[in-house]
């Protein structure tokens, strides 16, 4: 693994970089954004699992000026907390999914998953004409409709997986349904009966297997 800055529109942040070691040429590249609780090791340890199966993985520390100055963008500014298409939070998302994609170790070929705090993310960069697997888990930003501002719609989203938790206030029923309904054929949407924080909190279930298996099993058949 090492580290490396990358600048954004308006500040630098360190990313992680996990390549694979069996990979002749480019690799499929994959974004992992991490939830509210920050970069922890969990993350680094599915970085790791993505990386021995061959993708160049990126995972950046969205907090690296501060979780509360990050937050505060996120949980304050209008058009952070609705998930709107050019709020100052997904450009720097699509600014680091161009990285990636430049990057001499990737071929082109772009997934990403983003997970509560960083779930909203995923539906915007969907609309990527190179975003060829996008995956979200319960996703918190974006307090209209399905996720996204009213104003906006879902046009240009070729595929999504998603995954929800059936016991989730922080991602109401509500919101997950107008995603799914608006979404039709083009989502492969799974639902479970155990608490928010799949890859976090939610880790050591059961079920959590069954979360990153699909994951995995999405990757493998969009990317390769």
């Amino acid at each position: 693994m090492e580290i490396k800055k990358i600048k954004l529109p308006k500040r630098d942040i360190e990313v992680e970089v996990y390549a694979p070691t069996n990979v002749s040429e480019g690799a499929p590249g994959i974004l992992l954004l991490h939830e509210l609780f920050g970069l922890l090791d969990v993350y680094r340890e599915d970085a790791q699992d993505l990386a021995s199966r061959g993708y160049l993985v990126y995972v950046p520390n969205l907090f690296t000026d501060g979780a509360m100055r990050y937050c505060i963008r996120a949980f304050v500014k209008a058009a952070a907390l609705k998930n709107s298409a050019n709020s100052e939070l997904n450009q720097e998302v699509h600014a680091l999914l161009d990285a990636l994609k430049t990057d001499s170790q990737c071929n082109g070929r772009l997934g990403m998953l983003g997970q509560c705090l960083t779930g909203g993310f995923v539906i915007q960069m969907a609309k990527r004409e190179d975003m060829l697997a996008p995956v979200v888990y319960h996703h918190s930003l974006g307090i209209e409709g399905a996720g996204i501002p009213k104003s906006e719609t879902l046009d240009g989203i070729r595929l999504i997986q998603g995954h929800w938790s059936n016991i989730d206030p922080i991602c109401p029923s509500s919101r997950r349904n107008k995603l799914i309904k608006g979404l039709g054929e083009r989502v492969e949407a799974y639902t479970y009966n155990m608490p928010h924080g799949f890859r976090s909190v939610s880790r050591a279930l059961p079920e959590a297997q069954v979360v990153w298996n699909r994951t995995l099993e999405f990757f493998e058949r969009e990317l390769k």
